[in-house]
């Protein structure tokens, strides 16, 4: 399996690539990046890409027979150029020129790395965050929505989690389900891509539980 991975030099995409490097059936890993990755490994190819904006045919015929994307990119408090902009740009290039590439009825799987917080309902009043929140809740909609314009041929997840952690916090007894570690979500996010979801948004319960599953079936 082929898969397009995205934002692979920072905090959560750099542990979703090392957990894509270790999963056996994923046989071809294409990063994305502004920069040179240091990684070695056959499986890996990293695609020098300057503007996300833009994806031109020598971009594409690189990515051509991939059947999942895992989309990290940006930080948190990044704004809208990266949430937006970049995600529905190479989710729009991806729907328009990478379906044809795909043989015996496969769909691409767009998963895209959003937040607990980001809100979709777009007409609500929020007191905290409130612009940031809904940005990344519109991107979210505009994500799931690229399935409707292509039906049977791509399927879009979005991954919810809460505060990311190394491993498990000092006061994790008290803030139980507001927080994931970041091998838990990326061995999530790497399986949804893999496996696909019953649920379109996989909140944090819902990746910690499969990502808790997916590692025990590794070991």
């Amino acid at each position: 399996m082929k898969v397009i991975l995205s934002g692979a030099t920072g905090f959560i995409g750099g542990n979703v690539l090392t957990r894509l490097l270790s999963v056996p059936s994923i046989t071809s890993i294409v990063a994305l990046s502004r920069r040179p990755l240091e990684s070695t490994d056959p499986k890996l190819k990293v695609v020098i890409h300057k503007d996300f904006l833009k994806y031109d045919d020598e971009i594409l015929n690189q990515l051509k027979g991939a059947e999942a994307c895992i989309w990290c990119l940006g930080k948190a408090t990044s704004g809208k150029e990266v949430h937006m902009d970049y995600t529905m740009a190479a989710a729009n290039a991806f729907a328009d020129r990478l379906l044809d590439g795909l043989e015996g009825g496969r769909k691409m799987r767009f998963v895209y790395l959003s937040g607990a917080l980001a809100e979709k309902d777009q007409a609500k009043t929020l007191w905290l965050l409130g612009s940031a929140r809904k940005l990344r809740g519109e991107v979210e909609n505009k994500v799931l929505a690229t399935q409707t314009q292509h039906p049977g041929h791509w399927q879009s997840f979005v991954a919810r989690p809460a505060y990311v952690t190394v491993g498990e916090p000092m006061l994790r007894f008290v803030m139980p389900g507001s927080y994931i570690p970041v091998e838990e979500l990326a061995a999530a996010l790497v399986d949804t891509a893999v496996n696909g979801s019953e649920t379109e948004r996989l909140e944090n319960s819902d990746l910690r539980r499969r990502g808790k599953a997916a590692l025990t079936a590794k070991s």
